[in-house]
């Protein structure tokens, strides 16, 4: 990654070229309503899509959903398979000065790239920028996460998972990843790879948000990169290693082991759940994840019914 050449880029132009990323793997439906909503997008400059397949061959029919000015290039995941594969290699076959990021039955609104781009060069301390977004339930409704504010600092990263900076909303300066690294391929399953990411971004430099929703992320699909319960615990385990400022937060401690109470839990672990949770609860009496997984390893509790009644309230897991 070259950060003098994306910095003289971003530097000679209010248009710069957006790189888009979409890992993929088994969807093409989903696929296909995915990129028409980023190709479609109202941003003056120019756009290179670029599609990740993971653990299967390219499709090259995908070429022909390109638009003038946006180019769909469909490609194959080169690194270690999973997520963070796949965006690595996107990102490492990508050209512009900024990198969107996107799952592949994510959908964006039509303004999405000017705004953020716009945020960007209005403010070069930021690596990164988030925005809004609304969670379709299907048939359990929608519900609309604004962001909260324009910048979101390394604290409350730890605290709370920050909806509005979700994979399919983030847009990144190429220059960031050359401080910050790229996604951790090491990250069992690629658990919270965006997150691990923005922890370290954070603590490097500024990330921001716009405001509005700009994003609709699918809650009502299965994806081949969410993963079984017990790969999730695994995963935040090793974040919660990775990352010691967790420790010296007691509300983004509790939080953590909260959540991994819960994925234990949702796995029928539900001593290994409870022992979480007490700890937890020890260091945040009030962490709500773990009083959901109590609340699970109950007889008779539904974890993914329990899960959308506290987003529908606009709590979840985060």
């Amino acid at each position: 990654m070259n950060a003098q050449r994306s910095t003289t880029a971003e530097s000679t132009t209010t248009t710069p070229l957006v790189s888009v990323v979409v890992p993929t793997r088994g969807r093409p439906e989903l696929l296909a309503q995915t990129l028409a909503t980023i190709t479609a997008q109202d941003y003056a400059g120019s756009m290179e899509v670029i599609v990740v397949h993971d653990q299967e061959d390219p499709d090259p029919c995908l070429v022909g959903l390109s638009r003038p000015g946006r180019a769909v290039r469909p490609i194959v995941n080169t690194r270690t398979p999973g997520l963070c594969g796949a965006r690595n290699s996107g990102l490492l076959a990508s050209s512009g000065s900024l990198v969107a990021s996107c799952d592949d039955d994510d959908l964006w609104h039509p303004t999405k790239v000017r705004r953020q781009v716009d945020r960007l060069l209005a403010d070069p301390e930021l690596l990164a920028v988030g925005a809004g977004i609304r969670l379709l339930m299907g048939d359990r409704g929608d519900v609309d996460w604004p962001a909260r504010e324009a910048v979101v600092s390394h604290e409350r990263l730890l605290s709370n998972r920050v909806k509005e900076l979700h994979s399919s909303t983030l847009m990144m300066r190429r220059s960031a990843f050359d401080r910050v690294g790229l996604y951790d391929e090491d990250l069992p399953f690629s658990y919270g790879e965006d997150y691990d990411w923005l922890l370290r971004a954070s603590s490097a430099g500024r990330i921001g948000a716009v405001q509005d929703v700009l994003a609709d992320i699918r809650k009502d699909v299965p994806s081949w990169f969410r993963e079984r319960s017990r790969n999730t615990a695994t995963a935040l385990e090793y974040l919660l290693d990775k990352h010691p400022d967790f420790r010296h937060r007691r509300r983004g401690h509790a939080r953590i082991l909260g959540q991994i109470a819960y994925a234990r839990a949702a796995a029928g672990q539900r001593r290994h759940a409870l022992g979480m949770a007490g700890r937890a609860l020890c260091r945040y009496p009030a962490a709500p994840q773990a009083w959901l997984a109590i609340a699970i390893a109950s007889p008779g509790v539904e974890p993914q019914r329990m899960l959308s009644a506290a987003r529908r309230v606009g709590r979840g897991l985060s």
